[in-house]
């Protein structure tokens, strides 16, 4: 029989566990696509540039279109956004309603409401989720010294076991 003469180092098909292989509505899965030419035998007249031409990066109205009313509706189920919100809240109170009392203008006070609740939304989001992945850490490496302290005493009863077996075979001789 004759060698295979069709070019082996052509791109692979998407698989089905690929991120090409069909669009979910993920963000993930609309902005990082992976940028690849297909065969250039695959449609009559087209070659890389064509291919390339086609494949648009996604842009701001694609973006838009992943926004949905619900993920409005749901915000407060997201992690640490209760804690941001609360806090923000209560420096924008603090803030404004001190700058009030002190005699600046209503809408300076109200400016710098504004600001401390952005700026203290902000902080005690990072903050929050600074905590969380301190924690998901610190879980990680107790998971991992109980692997081991599981793996050491699956190895120790593995020993008793042998050696029972071994006074076992002696004492029937």
């Amino acid at each position: 029989m004759a060698a295979d003469t069709r070019d082996s180092t052509s791109p692979k098909q998407p698989t089905e566990n690929s991120n090409m292989a069909g669009f979910n509505g993920k963000t993930y899965d609309t902005f990082n696509y992976p940028a690849t030419i297909e065969n250039k035998d695959s449609l009559p007249g087209a070659n890389s540039k064509t291919l390339i031409e086609r494949q648009k990066e996604p842009g701001f109205v694609e973006a838009l279109k992943t926004i949905k009313l619900q993920d409005f509706k749901e915000v407060h189920k997201k992690p640490c956004t209760r804690e941001g919100f609360l806090t923000g809240i209560g420096a924008a109170f603090a803030t404004g309603g001190v700058r009030a009392i002190l005699g600046a203008p209503i809408f300076t006070a109200c400016n710098w409401a504004v600001g401390a609740f952005a700026f203290g939304s902000f902080a005690m989001h990072e903050y929050c989720q600074a905590k969380r992945r301190r924690e998901k850490e610190g879980i990680q490496k107790v998971n991992a010294a109980l692997m081991e302290k599981k793996i050491k005493e699956e190895m120790k009863r593995e020993e008793i076991r042998k050696a029972r077996r071994k006074a076992k075979e002696e004492a029937e001789r």
